[in-house]
This record gives C-alpha cells, sequence and structure tokens, in this order.
C-alpha cells in the first residue's frame, strides 16, 4: 500500500472536518467509508503477503496507522450525526469519565445502585475489592461501529486508584495503574437532547447510553516511592489517533470564536499560557486551587490534590518553582453543536523537586531544571448555546 495515501486522505477529510460530521450527503459518507474499507484491505493484503515471504509482522502505533484511525473514527462519528445532529463526542466523553470514576468508586457498596440504570448487566453490591482516590490519566475514542439497531462506541481509559482488599482480618491498600476499555451502546431510535448541561455533571444528556461491558487490559502496581510532580504525569495514550492538519482547524476555531480569538496563538498568548503559569504559583501550598482566566475540572484537581497528598502524608514538601515556557502551539481541536476541546503542546523548563521538613532537598535538584513536553487539554461549553463567554476548563495534562 502506498502509505503517503493516508494522509492526502485524512487531509481531503479534516479540511472540511466540520461540515464533513454535520452532513447528511449519503454519497460523501459511502466514499469515505469505502476508503477505510479499501485501505483495511490493501494493510491485509499486504501482511499476508509478508507472511507468506517469511517475515514477522509486528503491529505497532504508526504514524499511517493513526492517521487511518482518525479517518474511521470521523467516519463513524459521522454516521451517528446523521442520524443524532445533536450527539457531542466531548459530552460524551465527560459522561463517560464521570461515570468511570462513579464505578470504581461505588462498586462492591449500596451506593453502585445510584450508577447502575446505565449498565446493561447487574452491578455487585457485595465485594472485597473498593477503589478510592480515583484518577483519569486519558480517555481515547478507540472504536465505533453500528449494527442494524444499535450503535457501539469503545472508550479506552488510563488511570490510577488506591485498590484496597479487604480480608476477614485486615484491610490492605495499594496504588495500581489500570487499562480498561468500556464498551458503550445505544438503540439507534434514540437521540440525544436539544439544550444539554455544563459539562461535569450526569446531565441526561446520555441516558441513552449503557455500558455493556467493562474490559481490564492491564493492572500493575505502582511504586511508592516520592517523585517530582512532572515524573508522575501520564503519557499520551499510542492507542489515541493522530490530530488533523492545525491549519485546517484554525479556521473552524475561529468561526466558533469569532470577535474572541482571531488565532489559535491569540488562545495560546491570551488563555492557555496564563492559566498553565498560574496552575503552578505556590504549588506547595496548593496554589492550583485558584487558576488565573480558567476552572479545572475533577479530574484534574484529583489528580495534583492526590499528587499533593502522596508527597506531604510522608513529611515532604512537593515544590515547583520557576516555570518557563519555551514553546507553546495548538496541536488539535474538536467542537460541535455545544462543546470544544483545543488541546496545545507546551515545551517547558522549571524546577520540580522535593523537599523535607528542614527544608533540604531529597528528590529532584534546585540547581539544574527539568525540561518536559506536556499536552494540556481545555474543554468548554459553546457560548453561543449557553449565552456566555467562552469558560475553559483544563480538562487533561499529560506527558508526551
Amino acid at each position: 500500500m502506498n502509505t503517503a495515501l493516508i494522509p492526502l486522505v485524512c487531509a481531503i477529510i479534516t479540511q472540511n472536518e466540520e461540515s464533513f460530521i454535520s452532513s447528511h450527503s449519503t454519497a460523501v459518507l459511502y466514499a469515505v467509508v469505502a476508503v477505510v474499507i479499501l485501505a483495511a484491505v490493501l494493510i491485509k493484503w499486504r501482511t499476508v503477503s509478508d507472511e507468506e515471504a517469511g517475515h514477522v509482522i509486528v503491529s505497532s502505533p504508526t504514524q499511517q496507522n493513526s492517521a487511518l484511525k482518525r479517518i474511521s473514527i470521523i467516519t463513524g462519528i459521522s454516521v451517528i450525526k446523521a442520524e443524532d445532529h445533536n450527539f457531542s463526542l466531548v459530552g460524551f466523553e465527560d459522561f463517560a469519565s464521570l461515570l468511570f470514576v462513579q464505578y470504581h468508586e461505588s462498586l462492591g457498596m449500596k451506593a453502585v445502585k445510584s450508577i447502575q440504570p446505565f449498565f446493561n448487566y447487574e452491578l455487585s453490591n457485595n465485594s472485597n475489592f473498593v477503589c478510592s482516590q480515583v484518577v483519569i490519566e486519558s480517555v481515547s475514542l478507540y472504536d465505533i461501529r453500528t449494527e442494524k439497531d444499535t450503535i457501539y462506541i469503545v472508550l479506552e481509559f488510563s488511570a490510577n486508584y488506591i485498590s484496597k482488599v479487604r480480608p476477614a482480618v485486615e484491610i490492605t491498600s495499594h496504588r495500581e495503574h489500570c487499562i480498561e476499555r468500556w464498551l458503550f451502546c445505544r438503540n439507534r431510535k434514540y437521540t440525544s437532547p436539544q439544550q444539554p448541561e455544563d459539562l461535569g455533571s450526569f446531565s441526561g444528556f446520555c441516558n441513552d447510553w449503557k455500558v455493556s461491558s467493562v474490559n481490564l487490559v492491564s493492572a500493575v502496581r505502582i511504586d511508592a516511592k516520592p517523585k517530582p510532580f512532572f515524573d508522575t504525569l501520564p503519557h499520551v495514550p499510542a492507542s489515541a489517533p493522530a490530530p488533523a492538519k492545525v491549519n485546517d482547524l484554525e479556521t473552524m476555531f475561529c468561526n466558533y470564536h469569532r470577535g474572541e480569538y482571531n488565532n489559535f496563538a491569540h488562545f495560546c498568548k491570551n488563555t492557555a499560557s496564563p492559566c498553565f503559569l498560574s496552575l503552578w504559583r505556590n504549588f506547595e501550598n496548593e496554589g492550583w486551587k485558584q487558576p488565573f482566566k480558567c476552572t479545572l475540572s475533577a479530574n484534574t484537581v484529583n489528580m495534583l490534590q492526590n499528587h499533593h497528598n502522596r508527597i506531604s502524608q510522608n513529611g515532604l514538601i512537593p515544590k515547583i518553582k520557576d516555570m518557563e515556557i519555551r514553546e507553546i502551539g495548538v496541536i488539535d481541536y474538536i467542537a460541535d453543536n455545544f462543546f470544544e476541546s483545543i488541546t496545545v503542546q507546551i515545551e517547558l523548563s522549571c524546577f520540580d523537586y522535593i523537599e523535607n521538613s528542614q527544608g533540604k532537598t531529597v528528590v529532584g535538584s534546585t540547581t539544574e531544571s527539568k525540561d518536559s513536553t506536556v499536552l494540556v487539554t481545555f474543554c468548554a461549553p459553546h457560548r453561543k448555546v449557553f449565552d456566555r463567554k467562552s469558560e475553559f476548563i483544563v480538562y487533561w495534562i499529560q506527558k508526551k
């Protein structure tokens, strides 16, 4: 297969991604589906040929595979939006994230009854395993498919939490990292409401979606040894699809924010940079609880709070000093009728270390700054729909 064709197809689609997703053109939809099927057949043909030649094939998240995955996902979303104009991927992932946390923190207890309506199978309220302090590191759209009467969406969660085991004699606990894939389904006769509520609440926006299965991909115990904050940040999942071309997305962003932001650089300078820098001022005293120009999602608060608690409970003090942004730029943007999501890449330098109560540095360095590259995702409700200026939420902070 000529792998150069895949980025070309991506560019053709993403250049008009907003209109493509909301389009009702059956011809366009069939054409894109045909491209995806053709690409899959050619990849399969090449795999068979290589195997026959005695070559060992190892699957990896190459740039071409990632770009092809984006085409497949855009196609799947277009199928949903052709039938459900008000569907919001940002809103759906927000709903799923809330459900993920409540599921893990209530499983094995009576509180699990409150989320039972969102599951197609019976949840147990009697278990020896209990989770707490759940922190979602990332959510990525893993797969979308449709059948005659049903739509299926698979989300992959990367998260960590404190897992407690309740034997008869004592309670033991530890923090572990997990990757889970959740299969959501909905009958195709249902549609999303015309006016959802804000992000961060079970607004009824996704009441018709049900969880059919929760599959644990991996679970690993996390080393309890204290680490500087940026050493603990989760990495962007390899399964995440490649973003579209930034120039194409910038036009969509400017149309969405006409009169508010002139371009991506304007957003980075006036909102993303000052908000990000404000998170690290007075970090040891939880100064991130009052960020500048934006708010934090519940998950971001949990991530920062849990890191602070894990360090301080050992009598230590987390420190981040002299934060400097060396380069910043937008790498991805998603918008629909109700919500938007914008991801910026930040190359930074800072002193990231841990002190004891006597002021001695025990982890990290106060003389050599640390360079890191992070991705920060901001989400906001549509200002026209909610009749107010854009109020961006720091939704994810990940390491590249």
